[in-house]
């Protein structure tokens, strides 16, 4: 009888902890693995809040990134081995659209005889789930990689347009031009509205040889002397007769025609660039460097039109390899998250130092939040940042390749990002996160519907 009683408690044993492993990581709002109940509920002055939102209950939990997550490109899935280059937006109406290059048959960029092109999948509940990939462009068919294209960044356009440009082959080896889609449907189909090449900057006094857009995500100016305007731009990196500098593509019509811009000094440290608008209308440049420097910097121009960036100098609050990065403000549609946080804006990069390496150099992505738009602009003061966190837990000891970052409009938090355990040179996943203010502040702040900007009107469709 005993040996029996025993057998049973040790077999009811077994299926509890069964049952309790299997609910690992379902934990916190929502629940599944599939934040956000909060779908259709009115908030603040008659905002509704989208599907996938978290209801206010759940804004003041924390919402993990390292819970909240999705294997987006799995490498070996969707006819390749490979991918590259993460770029992610949330459109007008709060569809998730995430970008990648789709490297067929090895991880080599542009120009080295590699097949790739791009795709995007799509959201509708702000991450929860993913509809199957679309290919923008013509799609790749040579093996040899003479109809190749890639390195994707997304605009969002003012009357709700998306574009994602692309660089085509031999992209950053040689000459090449650059294409600029058009989706007027949440990113379902897209149509090719401009193209230009290198000459293009020549009205700048600048003989590029070489270049390529900055991978990722352009900008949408809507602040300070662009309230009200139709301004697009996006950083562009040039190898020209004279050296490296970045160059700038502006739009006054809402990207239905392209200019050249202004340009930063000559570096030849200088990569790839993104561009971040501040309050006033200024424009900030943040510059990656090469492997052999690491470290981020800064320029800044009082226009967008500006003829020239100023170069700032070194950020010494953050470290990094000399990886992309990326940066944008929080808030959704021009509209701040948080009462008092319309100078908040959000940084993710690779923290660590340099090693004149890539890919092993490249570790632990982090997330940083300024509540001063980077020192008011001024990028090479310290102090900046009142947010540092960790991504993934154990980050430190995981592959951390390219960050994208989107900002969702419950004011939930989105990255994509490269990551791989393994060190085999550049064959990651892009890999989806989704994250709160409750946790990135460590619960020292969260989102409330009550008193947020964005949450104060409805929807604009």
């Amino acid at each position: 009888m005993k040996k029996n009683f025993t057998k049973s408690f040790a077999l009811v044993c077994a299926l509890v902890f069964a049952i309790s492993c299997s609910n690992k990581g379902t934990t916190g709002p929502g629940g599944g693995g599939k934040p956000g109940s909060g779908g259709g509920n009115t908030v603040g002055n008659g905002y509704v809040l989208p599907a996938g939102s978290l209801s206010q209950e759940e804004q003041k939990q924390k919402l993990d990134p390292n819970k909240s997550t999705k294997v987006l490109f799995p490498k070996g899935m969707f006819e390749s081995k490979y991918f590259r280059i993460p770029a992610l937006i949330t459109t007008r109406n709060g569809v998730v659209l995430a970008a990648t290059d789709r490297r067929y048959d090895k991880t080599d960029d542009l120009g080295k005889r590699s097949k790739i092109d791009v795709i995007v999948r799509r959201s509708k509940d702000l991450g929860n789930n993913w509809e199957q990939p679309i290919t923008v462009g013509p799609g790749a068919k040579n093996s040899d990689g003479s109809d190749a294209y890639g390195d994707g960044f997304f605009i969002n356009c003012h009357n709700g347009d998306v574009i994602l440009g692309y660089i085509e082959n031999p992209g950053f080896q040689n000459a090449a031009k650059t294409k600029l889609y058009r989706s007027s449907d949440e990113g379902i189909s897209w149509k090719e509205v401009y193209s230009f090449g290198v000459d293009v900057f020549q009205s700048l006094g600048v003989n590029v040889q070489r270049g390529f857009g900055a991978s990722g995500q352009g900008l949408t100016l809507r602040h300070g002397a662009n309230a009200g305007q139709k301004r697009l731009m996006f950083a562009y990196l040039a190898v020209a007769a004279d050296g490296i500098q970045v160059l700038s593509m502006i739009s006054d019509d809402d990207g239905q025609n392209w200019i050249a811009g202004g340009k930063s000094k000559i570096d030849v440290n200088f990569d790839e660039t993104k561009a971040f608008e501040l309050s006033s209308g200024a424009v900030m440049l943040n510059h990656r460097y090469q492997v052999s420097k690491g470290g981020r910097h800064w320029s800044k121009a009082d226009s967008y039109n500006s003829q020239s960036f100023n170069f700032q100098g070194t950020d010494p609050d953050v470290k990094d390899p000399g990886n992309n990065a990326d940066l944008v403000r929080y808030e959704f549609d021009g509209e701040a998250i948080v009462k008092g946080g319309e100078k908040y804006a959000l940084f993710i990069h690779s923290d660590a130092p340099a090693k004149g390496t890539w890919f092993t150099a490249r570790l632990n992505h982090h997330v940083k939040l300024t509540p001063n738009e980077f020192g008011n602009g001024n990028g090479n003061t310290s102090g900046k940042y009142i947010y540092d966190k960790q991504l993934v837990n154990g980050g430190e000891k995981l592959y951390s390749g390219y960050p994208a970052i989107t900002v969702l409009p419950d004011g939930t938090i989105g990255t994509l990002t490269e990551e791989t355990p393994n060190n085999a040179q550049d064959q990651y996943d892009i890999v989806w996160r989704r994250f709160n203010l409750n946790w990135l502040s460590d619960g020292r702040e969260y989102v409330d519907y009550s008193t947020g900007p964005r949450f104060q009107k409805p929807i604009t469709k």
